[in-house]
This record gives C-alpha cells, sequence and structure tokens, in this order.
C-alpha cells in the first residue's frame, strides 16, 4: 500500500465513513509499518484540528492533509496527546528513524515539486472551432496555420533541448531552423520530429488515418507504436499516412502545394470519397453535413475549389456523379 492509499483509509476511519474490516487493517498497518505510523500521527492532528472536517468528501480532506503535510504545517495548539490514536504497539528507537526518514522525504518531495513547477514554462492553447482557421507566431519565430476543429498547446517560452508542442487537428508548419534544439509535435497516434523545414499534418482524432506531406526541408515522423529507430524520413514531395488501428504505414509521393492550399482558402480533393470531403467541408466552413443515404459516402470526387461555399462545392459535385442535396438552416443533407 502506497502513501496515498493510507492516507486515505485513515481519512475514511477518522471521518467514520469506514467500511467494514477497514479499522482493524488501519491498525494493522500502524502497528506493523513505523512510516505509517508518523504518517498517521500527522495526519490525525491536522483532521483534530478541525481544518479537514470542513471539506466536502473524503478525497478533498484527503487532499487538504497531504498538501499540509508536503508543506510541513503543523495546527495551532496541538501535541501529540492531542492526537486520536489507533492502539499501537510501544514507540521504539525505529519510529525515531522512520520519522526522520519520512521528514526528509516530505522535505525532498516538496523541493522537487516546487523547483519542477517554476522551471515548467507557461502553457499557451489555441482552438479554432468549425469553420475557424488562424495563424499563429510561435516563440522561435516558426509560423504556424492552424484549421479548423483543431488544437495546438505550445510553451510561452522554448526551455531545455527540445521545441515541443501538442496538435490536435490540421496544422501547416514553418519551422525557423535550430540545429541544436529539435521540433517535436506530439499527435495521438505519433511524432513528428524536425530541425527547419515546412509541412502539413493532419491528425483528427475522428479520422481513421494520421497525414503528413512536406513541402521543404526533411521531416522525421515517428508512429507511437513503435520507437524511434523506426521513424519514416521524409522529404519534400513525399507524403506519410498512418493508420493506428492496424499500425500500417504507406509512403506516397503527393503535390505538397495542394497539400496546403487550405491555407489561402482553396480545397483540392484527388480521388477522395464524398465521407472524406464532407468532414473537410464541415471542418472549414462550419457547416453540419448528414448522409441520410450511406451509398452515397463512397463516390469519389476530384476537384479544386477557391472562394465556394460547401453548398456550392457539394452542388458541383452532385452534377458529376449525382446525389439529392437538402439544405435547410441547421444542416446539409446528402440523400432522400
Amino acid at each position: 500500500m502506497d502513501k496515498d492509499q493510507f492516507l486515505l483509509l485513515a481519512t475514511r476511519v477518522l471521518s467514520g465513513n469506514a467500511a467494514e474490516g477497514e479499522e482493524t487493517r488501519l491498525r494493522e498497518l500502524v502497528q506493523s509499518n513505523p512510516e505509517f505510523q508518523v504518517l498517521y500521527d500527522q495526519y490525525a492532528r491536522y483532521w483534530q484540528s478541525g481544518q479537514e472536517t470542513a471539506a466536502p468528501t473524503v478525497e478533498a480532506a484527503l487532499e487538504r492533509a497531504w498538501q499540509k503535510i508536503h508543506a510541513g504545517e503543523t495546527p495551532a495548539g496541538e501535541s501529540p496527546a492531542d492526537v486520536p490514536v489507533v492502539p499501537i504497539r510501544r514507540i521504539n528507537k525505529w519510529y525515531w528513524v522512520a520519522a526522520a526518514t519520512v521528514a526528509g522525504l516530505l522535505l525532498v518531495a516538496g523541493w522537487l515539486m516546487q523547483a519542477r513547477q517554476s522551471a515548467l514554462p507557461e502553457m499557451l492553447v489555441s482552438y479554432n472551432p468549425r469553420g475557424v482557421r488562424s495563424t499563429i507566431a510561435l516563440p522561435d519565430g516558426s509560423k504556424v496555420w492552424l484549421s479548423g476543429d483543431s488544437r495546438l498547446e505550445y510553451p510561452a517560452a522554448f526551455t531545455g533541448n527540445l521545441r515541443e508542442l501538442k496538435l490536435e487537428g490540421e496544422a501547416f508548419f514553418d519551422v525557423f531552423k535550430n540545429k541544436e534544439k529539435p521540433f517535436v509535435i506530439h499527435l495521438q497516434s505519433g511524432d513528428v520530429r524536425v530541425l527547419g523545414t515546412s509541412f502539413n499534418i493532419e491528425s483528427y482524432a475522428a479520422d481513421e488515418a494520421i497525414t503528413t506531406s512536406v513541402a521543404t526541408g526533411k521531416v522525421a515522423f515517428v508512429p507511437a507504436a513503435r520507437a524511434y529507430r523506426d521513424s519514416i524520413f521524409l522529404t519534400p514531395g513525399l507524403k506519410v499516412t498512418y493508420t493506428p488501428g492496424n499500425d500500417q504505414v504507406s509512403v506516397t509521393a503527393t503535390n505538397a502545394a495542394a497539400d496546403r492550399a487550405w491555407t489561402e482558402g482553396i480545397l483540392v480533393f484527388a480521388a477522395e470519397e464524398l465521407s472524406a470531403i464532407t468532414r473537410k467541408l464541415e471542418r472549414f466552413y462550419g457547416r453540419k453535413i448528414v448522409f441520410r443515404d450511406e451509398k452515397f459516402r463512397r463516390f469519389r470526387y476530384t476537384g479544386t475549389f477557391s472562394n465556394s461555399s460547401a453548398e456550392e462545392i457539394l452542388h458541383f459535385l452532385s452534377r458529376t456523379k449525382a446525389f439529392p442535396i437538402t439544405i435547410s438552416d441547421t444542416a446539409i443533407l446528402i440523400g432522400k
């Protein structure tokens, strides 16, 4: 049993919420483990001071007391004699050894926690709902075009040996070159690692696959299920498609300009299924599109559209391979 579990058990006993046998279990732990005996004595003082009984839940009481123990606080006016003690054996010299050990551990843990918190940079989050796109200037001079229904998390300042970000959705990156500090983008099912380059990433949780295509420079894609030694290296004009469900990877030639055309308001479809096209339209324009007839999902289309609405694009596609469309204020319906 770890310390958190022990304190949760002590909280239930002290608050009168213990299940059958838990008080006996607590007594056995205190009697058999000097470290738990010290923790119980400390915690019981905090509890009796009345500060923890005001907490709304057992978990909240535990959290408050645990924070106070880490901070080394002592309830005013309390003494060991005031502690509601679970019957235990007589204290021996090992009690004081354990007490010193626990005190040292708590001080070190508190110092490490404080040092870690002060060392962590402030994290910023940019989120675009469907139908919204934006550009972001990163602290190192890199630039990001963030698509609709996408989220980018990045630090206010890049510290340490890496420039790390987290992406959910689609974005085009133009990365400032810095050989001493690689640029790493964490995705739901993989990482992209570069030094200085420009590339497009599409990584939506709702999609089956992740794609990364390179415009300039060199990119390493690492599937989450693999190690860095299995990195897939891409150069301009190449695209990797990774399907996490079956850990399948394919690398193909691509038109990098077409892959990033969305940053200029242009949508390019290359033999894509209508189901994939409608997902892109929903994210790009913020319109809800519903299939009334599933058979239309697998229709494939190729085309380039600039300054067109979702309705206009779907009407045009329906002329080449017909499907019925109904447009309302709340949604676009495909099928009868």
